[in-house]
């Protein structure tokens, strides 16, 4: 981040706690100014917005489409100027013929910008990606 002249990381979620180690020896900034969940386990729970848009995309073109539309409203010029997206991602399961379960291939991408939600279908892209390749 400093490298390429970024603010440090201040806010990261992660719904696996086993990432924490990792993220926080990567990125000290997340380490000042944690504030306790149980300090505001009063407050009401939150619902999205009704101006929010949830798209789901599933094939190449509009996911292209999708991400294209967050890339034509990025500031070029701006040089103080802030951008805030959200970014998750969630794998397939696939348990080995010893019985693990392992981490497969990413199934889904989802990424908030602005008051949109793109939820992106990519593991059909990837099997047919997995199997063009293995065609050539």
């Amino acid at each position: 981040m400093e490298l390429y002249g970024h603010s440090p990381v201040q806010l990261y979620f992660t719904d696996n706690l086993a990432d924490k180690v990792f993220l926080e020896s990567s990125f000290p900034s997340l380490l000042q100014g944690v504030i306790p969940v149980e300090t505001y386990g009063d407050l009401e729970l939150f619902k999205i917005p009704s101006q929010v848009q949830i798209h789901v995309r599933s094939e190449e073109t509009a996911i292209n489409a999708a991400l294209a539309t967050i890339l034509n409203h990025l500031p070029l010029e701006e040089t103080d100027s802030n951008v805030v997206v959200g970014f998750d991602c969630e794998w397939n399961v696939e348990i080995s013929e010893h019985g693990k379960v392992e981490r497969g291939e990413i199934a889904i991408v989802q990424i908030a910008y602005g008051d949109r939600v793109l939820i992106l279908q990519v593991c059909a892209l990837n099997n047919g990606l997995e199997h063009n390749q293995a065609n050539t």
